[in-house]
């Protein structure tokens, strides 16, 4: 009995043994990483059972290996998805001043994208009847649409620069001109369509900010019009 016993612990049946008490271990975690992880060291464990057989047992080792390197393969592609998001200091100001109701990770896929355009005080960023190919969002500085009879309508970081219809394919309906230094982030609209399209959580969140930007601008208009200082 105790040679037995000794067999199945410390022999090479001991290895299929403790293999299995690694896959039950796997099976009972909840965290998909960890269970990749045990499943691996599992079936190493079973590697040398097969291979020192009288008749070496090539099957189950061809598949033990496999079942390896596939999650092997993931384990190391979650690992990857699981590092902390390190954004240049630019992409932290977009990210605080426009999207920061999107995970960090989808913001980098979106921010893949942008084009960062910086204007001089004074220059036009939108001329009226211009038709706008690009999303563009202030990130820093201060700019204003002129909506005729010198009613100036402030437009502040993280807004969307122009008139949201003008998004539609019509055309730009006021003129949009840097106050003082602006930084600008731009996505061609028709990249932006493209990449969100396969996303629909991405483009959900885009659309919310957008609407968001056009409650805020809608709110100041009516405040311009009844007499109130904006800006």
């Amino acid at each position: 009995m105790h040679e037995f016993l000794a067999e199945q612990i410390l022999g090479i049946n001991g290895l299929v043994n403790f293999s299995n008490i690694v896959f039950l271990a796997a099976f009972s975690v909840r965290d998909v990483f960890k269970l990749r992880i045990l499943a691996i060291v599992g079936d190493a464990l079973t590697l040398p059972y097969y291979y020192f057989q009288q008749e070496k047992l090539w099957p189950p080792i061809f598949w033990a290996g496999a079942f390896i390197i596939v999650n092997g393969v993931r384990v190391v592609a979650t690992a990857l998805q699981r590092r902390p998001v390190v954004l240049s200091d630019k992409e932290e100001q977009l990210y605080r001043v426009a999207f920061s109701c999107i995970d960090k990770r989808e913001f980098l896929r979106l921010v893949s994208l942008v084009r960062w355009v910086d204007c001089a005080p004074g220059e036009i960023i939108l001329e009226k009847g211009d038709r706008i190919a690009d999303a563009i969002v202030l990130v820093s500085g201060h700019a204003e649409a002129l909506l005729g009879n010198k009613t100036r309508l402030a437009i502040r970081p993280g807004q969307l620069i122009g008139d949201v219809s003008a998004y539609s394919g019509l055309a730009n309906p006021v003129d949009i001109v840097a106050r003082d230094t602006v930084a600008l982030a731009k996505w061609e609209l028709r990249h932006l369509r493209e990449f969100t399209a396969s996303r629909p959580d991405l483009r959900g969140n885009f659309l919310r900010i957008v609407s968001k930007d056009l409650a805020a601008k809608l709110h100041e208009v009516a405040a311009v019009g009844s007499g109130i200082a904006v800006g």
